[in-house]
């Protein structure tokens, strides 16, 4: 199976602890493939793999100021995993290497199989801007907008979006407080709005290039969705039509008064 993701980290199973985070037993590489979460430690040099199949839900936690992912499997087991960087003989983390681990585990869990249009991390509100405090309502984390939907994974437990592009009546552009949104509107009155961010100085800030690529993508993404199934409606209003030969049973066109194939008379 392809390696499509490998990094130095650190991995554990079980109660967490400092000690354990750093030490050599829990230190090895990191990999991803289509199926599985490979661990190889430096000190054993056996793998342990854990099927992606089997994650029920992973999630950003910080830990003794040291960013982890804590994954937690159908079975209930807590796994914590760690990216690592080696400088001067020391081993450290960041945000953006762990956050980036986030990003494979999502494409690969959620979006598997799908052409990813767009990317990025973003504040997300499930609802109208105008009805409630944003501060408190945002949400941060990482969205994908692939051609059949739009996935949003909260950095948080327990908190996942799916929106189908099918499903989206409009899509604008909303200012609020001097900030640019996209905002969505669903067929069944739902609101979403999205706030692309980057990251600059090590801080998260909103990201006006990235909100406006999102806006025209999206647009794009819903525009040739909706062409899709007026294809699909015509097409098959076209098969409604056809009839069969009473004689061979081929398909022939409703206006013709003999078969094409037979010569008989519909």
């Amino acid at each position: 199976m392809a390696i499509l993701y490998e990094s130095l980290g650190s991995f554990h199973t079980g109660v967490f602890s400092y000690r354990i985070l750093i030490s050599k037993r829990s230190r090895g590489t990191i990999s991803l493939t289509g199926e599985n979460l490979i661990f190889e430690s430096e000190k054993d040099n056996v793998p342990f793999h854990l099927k992606l199949s089997e994650i029920r839900d992973f999630y950003l936690k910080n830990r003794f100021t040291i960013p982890i992912i804590e994954l937690k499997s159908i079975h209930g087991t807590i796994h914590t995993i760690s990216t690592l960087k080696e400088r001067k003989k020391h081993f450290h983390s960041s945000l953006q290497m762990v956050e980036n681990l986030f990003r494979q585990l999502t494409r690969l869990i959620f979006n598997k199989d799908q052409i990813i249009l767009f990317d990025a991390i973003v504040m997300f509100y499930p609802g109208s801007l105008k009805s409630f405090n944003i501060k408190e309502s945002s949400l941060r984390g990482h969205l994908f907008l692939t051609e059949n939907y739009i996935l949003f994974k909260s950095f948080q437990s327990g908190n996942l979006s799916r929106i189908k592009i099918f499903d989206i009546q409009q899509v604008i552009m909303e200012i609020i407080d001097s900030v640019t949104y996209v905002s969505i509107e669903t067929l069944d009155g739902g609101f979403y709005s999205i706030l692309p961010l980057t990251t600059s100085w090590g801080k998260f800030v909103k990201d006006k290039n990235k909100t406006e690529k999102l806006y025209d993508i999206l647009n794009q993404a819903k525009m040739y969705k909706n062409s899709e199934q007026f294809s699909n409606q015509k097409n098959e209003k076209l098969r409604e039509d056809l009839i069969k030969c009473l004689y061979c049973g081929n398909i022939i066109e409703p206006e013709a008064n003999l078969c094409p194939f037979c010569g008989n008379e519909k």
